[in-house]
């Protein structure tokens, strides 16, 4: 857990990092000083002085910032009610607006750059993806594992039904389930063309995704159908007592057939009992043998075996073509930033969709752990990837119209461009509050969020 929290607190530094990092090259291209340029937070562990700029290494590895000459001189001019900001050679409020503009503007655009790096390099790799076939099943057919619905999915609108493929979804070719899930990510509530084969025959249909209030995505109502052959068994599973090995087939579970996996979890749900008869297909041969039952900590039954996965590898694409997917990647991501704004005033679940700093560093230091024992170029595209990811969140995120965020200091850049003249020192003390009481609260928010991600 602490390597987890130390590899997370790195990857979520080394972003904000870079971001800091736009602002101090363009500050210093403005010929804005700049004081202090630190990596991390809280008390200082190393640093030195070149010329006007300490430079330092704090304690806690998370960050960093990059302080201006002259950010809080609009305290002075507000004690002494003065008109306007005190003019000091190299602070922030001495240049142009047209300056302070790019100098705002240089840390969401490095976060930009990070990311088309970022994801330049995976191409360039090229990276495997863990999925299953395009093979479905209907959700609502199994309320015992997705729980009860009166409502039909809109997969079952369009006339789907379980052991369905699905071929295509409005033009994009589907080969795998993850092409679904990533087909229809921002397309709730559009109507698509469908195309699937039903037992040997090719229909199209219309499909409208619903909205998952708790990711955002669109949604139909499935899930994948996963043949019931065991790839392998976990040491610490049971099912290593049993006659059961990799290879099996199950067939059938106390007489009642399976077709695929959730049918194997949906009938040891329905019926608990301390062992099973299963027949299972070995060698082309059919057996019966039994199985003792194991339940988890929540005392819920369990199949501890592991199910066959398929593997979708990407190219690895020479540098100028991985550079163009890059780019495109990047921009297609702070497109997606985008949309999730409007899903806001669609009922989206903000205590599920708002991830705070606590949670992201989390889920970098397992994703990192986690990639790199599976191998180191399997770690480096992983974690080279959500760092993208996160890196784009940041730049949209800074680039919100919210004073006190870079978006809301260029918009009062602009503004001061517009009118030829600048805030009065007083209106931009109320901007500052104003803005730093949206940030709070939505501290709070993702913070309590975190909190009950941890506890849940």
């Amino acid at each position: 857990m602490i390597i987890t929290i130390i590899l997370g607190l790195i990857g979520l530094g080394l972003v904000i990092f870079i971001h800091e990092l736009g602002h101090f090259v363009m500050a210093k291209s403005v010929k804005i000083d700049v004081e202090s340029f630190a990596l991390g937070w809280g008390p200082k562990l190393v640093g030195f002085t070149k010329g006007k700029t300490e430079y330092k290494i704090n304690i806690l590895p998370i960050g960093g910032y990059c302080r201006m000459k002259g950010e809080y001189e609009f305290k002075e001019a507000i004690e002494k009610k003065m008109a306007a900001f005190p003019y000091s050679e190299g602070s922030l409020f001495s240049v142009t607006p047209l300056k302070r503009l790019l100098t705002y503007a240089a840390g969401p655009f490095f976060n930009i750059l990070f990311a088309i790096i970022l994801f330049s390099i995976v191409w360039t790799i090229g990276y495997d993806t863990q999925t299953f076939t395009n093979r479905i099943i209907i959700a609502n057919d199994y309320p015992a594992i997705y729980g009860e619905s009166q409502v039909l999915s809109p997969a079952e609108l369009a006339g789907l039904q379980s052991g369905d493929t699905i071929i295509s979804i409005d033009d994009s070719p589907i080969n795998s389930f993850a092409d679904i899930q990533s087909t229809l990510i921002d397309q709730a509530d559009k109507e698509l063309t469908i195309i699937f084969e039903h037992e040997g025959k090719t229909i199209s249909s219309t499909l409208i995704p619903e909205l998952n209030k708790k990711t955002g995505a669109g949604v139909m109502g499935i899930a994948p159908w996963i043949a019931p052959v065991i790839e392998s068994i976990p040491e610490t599973s049971m099912l290593i007592a049993s006659d059961l090995i990799p290879g099996d087939l199950i067939l059938a579970i106390d007489e009642t057939s399976i077709h695929s996996v959730i049918d194997i979890y949906n009938y040891i749900s329905l019926n608990n009992s301390k062992e099973h008869l299963y027949t299972i297909l070995r060698d082309g041969e059919q057996k019966t043998i039994t199985v003792l039952s194991e339940y988890d900590t929540n005392g819920h039954p369990v199949f501890n075996a592991i199910f066959p996965l398929l593997i979708v590898s990407t190219p690895d694409y020479p540098p100028l073509q991985s550079l163009g997917k890059g780019i495109s990647e990047t921009f297609s991501t702070f497109g997606l930033a985008f949309h999730s704004i409007a899903l806001l005033f669609q009922g989206l679940d903000l205590k599920e969709s708002m991830a705070g700093p606590i949670k992201i560093t989390y889920l970098v230091g397992t994703a990192t752990s986690q990639s790199f024992s599976e191998g180191f170029l399997v770690g480096i595209t992983t974690v080279f990837r959500l760092l993208g990811f996160i890196s784009v969140a940041l730049c949209f995120a800074n680039l919100l119209p919210i004073p006190a965020l870079d978006g809301g200091q260029m918009i009062v850049s602009v503004t001061e461009m517009i009118l030829h003249r600048g805030f009065s020192p007083q209106n931009y003390y109320r901007l500052q509050l104003i803005g730093f009481g949206i940030l709070i609260t939505i501290m709070i928010l993702t913070l309590f969020n975190d909190i009950s991600f941890f506890m849940g």
